[in-house]
């Protein structure tokens, strides 16, 4: 039956020509099905559809293997992929073309969370609803397309569907998929009656799934998969109804990021949901994976493992490798399990002791490459493709921190209290060491540099990098390039661990250093700043890079109008599907003239960062030790997220000024730690084991 049209993220194509919904969307003006994908993934599966509902490209994942190609990636997973399978309908013996540009196409985002295609023609109406099932917890490994047709005519209709075609000009052409249907033969609907069917395209490599999709229930398999993100990302209401449809878009684009060989093995991840890539940037899934820890569990445990074996670049013959060729990436398995153990107090790191192991390794083998004893910094040659600026990067050093202090929690949770302390210490001096030399006067205040030379100079020399392989990098900084020198005064858009050190906890988010450093990075006294497009530049690759467009957000953290202003700009760059591309802008360019594809997919980093700030700033909801604290941005006034998953805990918030109700979903106990004045009159209600502490 047709129901409400998402309003946002929705495309409509009648005879040729596009109209849109949605009056925000930069992409209003760019209504083309030309690099426009909806996705659908349960990360064994990736399925990228375009606008009439046809099949793109398929993917299947398998296992991975090493490379030595580019700064930011030396792991590839293997793909099995199919392109461009078309479907048909065929209705008193005429056979319809999805794509025939004869009828009316509407393309939306169900629930926020898959997209749903409405045929419409004279006599009948098909609804077309592609899926990637998750039954009863279980992903399969397959992509199902869910046909319902309606008869809008006053006279019987004959109705049947026909698999696509398993090759086209030799039986070798299409050879990455099996395909089969059910209740596809002919049938009459009578006036105002539907008919369903459904074709499922499978991977070779479980073929056994086609006995089970023989007997299978199409609609309680769609009912399933629904209701498995429902139950971890929740139903969040707020008055800006655009802001709370995108903050679900940015979960599932996070989600749909991530592959999985068919025995549900992580195998990593891609830039975002288009396109598939063999390539894994280690940082891209790094990022993209931190909403794992808010609503998945065994997806955080996976990542964790991940990085344990592939976060360090081997020793090759392009790149030397080793723990100093991207330090953040080495880190990534003690900087995530640094953030797991607040939000998970379980016996992960007791079954799993080489992460502690490996993660004093690392750390002592880092301390032992210091040049200058004296200083707790240690150097890093790349952030993934670009440089780590400086003898000393500010946002690597941040990781640093971060992973010692990890590594003391560690420590501490298994009783280990002197390794612990002496973690705490070296955790310590990193930070202070950080604040001393990689902080400077800048326009606005004390604010963190992008990085430093050994005296804390804000400028390091440009030769350093004019040699083979490393002078490529250059490519991205053409806004900073003084001369002989690089001016390290300055916000690289691909620099996102200043921005999150608030959220790491490294300083508190009302900090002037932190605020100072937000606020500059989003000024033209930024070299790579643009007022044009209001975000950061790319040097000579791309007129800006989107994950920029978070450490514009947190500029305006702590003023209620300018973080509005800023979640503003999110909103008008999220393509008509509700993702952001990883590069929106072309060179030169015009506010609002965005692009598709231009060189890089849709956007995972950014998407992951944005989920994990607006749950814990602007939400203000987040879990130290244990413990859930609820502290939402000033200017909030309202909301309500129903049976959301947060860490270990299930619950549901209704938030108001005056009263709170808090619902917790589970059998055990839990307490919610509330500060600030403005909860001195607010009613508390409190359902289901819920303690309300309160904290001046």
């Amino acid at each position: 039956m047709k129901q409400k049209t998402n309003p946002y993220f929705q495309l409509q194509i009648e005879k040729g020509h596009y109209t849109t919904k949605n009056t925000i969307s930069y992409y209003r003006g760019n209504l083309s099905h030309e690099g426009l994908t909806y996705d659908v993934s349960n990360q064994k599966v990736l399925a990228n559809l375009d606008v009439f509902g046809n099949l793109e490209t398929l993917t299947f994942y398998q296992q991975n293997f090493l490379t030595e190609e580019k700064p930011g990636v030396w792991v590839n997973k293997q793909l099995i992929q199919t392109q461009n399978i078309s479907f048909t309908v065929t209705v008193n013996q005429v056979v319809y073309q999805l794509d025939d540009g004869l009828h009316r196409v509407t393309v939306d985002v169900e629930d926020n969370l898959n997209p749903h295609f409405v045929h419409e023609y004279p006599e009948f109406r098909l609804t077309i609803r592609p899926f990637c099932p998750i039954v009863a917890g279980e992903r399969l490994s397959c992509l199902v397309y869910g046909f319902e047709v309606e008869n809008i005519s006053n006279e019987a209709l004959e109705v049947s569907f026909a698999l696509p075609q398993l090759y086209q000009q030799k039986l070798s052409d299409q050879q990455n998929v099996l395909i089969v249907g059910q209740q596809l033969k002919a049938v009459q609907i009578a006036p105002q009656k539907t008919t369903t069917a459904a074709i499922a395209l499978i991977d070779p490599n479980c073929y056994q799934l086609m006995d089970l999709f023989a007997v299978a229930n199409c609609e309680e398999w769609f009912a399933d998969t629904m209701d498995y993100f429902r139950g971890r990302f929740g139903k969040l209401t707020m008055e800006d109804e655009y802001l709370a449809s995108l903050f679900q878009r940015a979960a599932y684009q996070s989600f749909a990021a991530f592959g999985m060989n068919r025995e549900g093995q992580l195998v990593g991840s891609n830039w975002g949901s288009y396109p598939a890539t063999n390539r894994i940037w280690n940082k891209d899934m790094y990022y993209s994976s931190l909403p794992f820890l808010f609503f998945d569990q065994e997806l955080m445990e996976q990542t964790i493992l991940w990085f344990q074996q592939y976060a360090i670049k081997f020793p090759g013959t392009k790149f030397a490798g080793g723990i100093s060729h991207s330090v953040s990436n080495a880190l990534a398995p003690l900087l995530l399990s640094s953030l797991y153990l607040d939000y998970y107090r379980n016996d992960f790191f007791k079954e799993h002791p080489e992460i502690c192991e490996k993660g004093q390794q690392l750390v002592e083998e880092l301390l032992a490459t210091r040049e200058d004893t004296s200083r707790y910094l240690v150097h890093s040659i790349w952030i993934s493709d670009a440089y780590a600026l400086g003898d000393y990067h500010t946002g690597t050093n941040i990781c640093f921190w971060k992973a010692c202090e990890g590594l003391a929690q560690l420590y501490r949770a298994s009783g280990e209290t002197g390794l612990a302390d002496k973690y705490s210490e070296v955790a310590e001096r990193v930070k202070a060491d950080i604040l001393e030399l990689l902080t400077i006067e800048g326009p606005y205040g004390r604010q963190f540099l992008e990085g430093a030379d050994q005296s804390g100079a804000a400028y390091t020399s440009l030769a350093q990098y004019q040699q083979p392989i490393l002078q490529q990098g250059l490519i991205f900084l053409e806004a900073v390039i003084e001369g002989e020198k690089i001016n390290l005064l300055m916000h690289d858009g691909e620099e996102s661990d200043t921005t999150l050190s608030a959220f790491y906890g490294f300083l508190p988010i009302e900090n002037l250093i932190y605020q100072n450093s937000m606020r500059f990075a989003a000024s033209p006294e930024n070299p790579t700043y643009s007022e044009t497009i209001e975000g950061i530049t790319w040097g000579l690759e791309s007129g800006a890079t989107f994950p920029g467009y978070t450490t514009m957000l947190m500029s305006g953290s702590l003023n209620a109008v300018a973080f509005k202003k800023r979640l503003e700009v999110l909103k008008r760059l999220a393509d008509l599907d509700g993702s952001w591309w990883w590069w929106p802008y072309p060179l030169q360019p015009k506010q609002g003239e965005v692009v598709r594809n231009f060189g890089c997919g849709k956007c995972g980093w950014a998407s992951g960062i944005f989920i994990s700030l607006f749950i814990t700033h602007y939400l203000g909801l987040k879990q130290e030790a244990g413990i859930l604290s609820f502290a939402p941005m000033e200017g909030i006034e309202v909301f309500s997220w129903e049976n959301f998953r947060l860490g270990d805990k299930q619950l549901s918030i209704y938030f108001e000024k005056e009263q709170v109700v808090v619902v917790n979903h589970r059998e055990q106990p839990f307490v919610l730690r509330v500060a600030g004045a403005s909860f001195s009159t607010t009613e508390w209600l409190v359902k289901d084991q819920v303690t309300i502490e309160r904290k001046s």
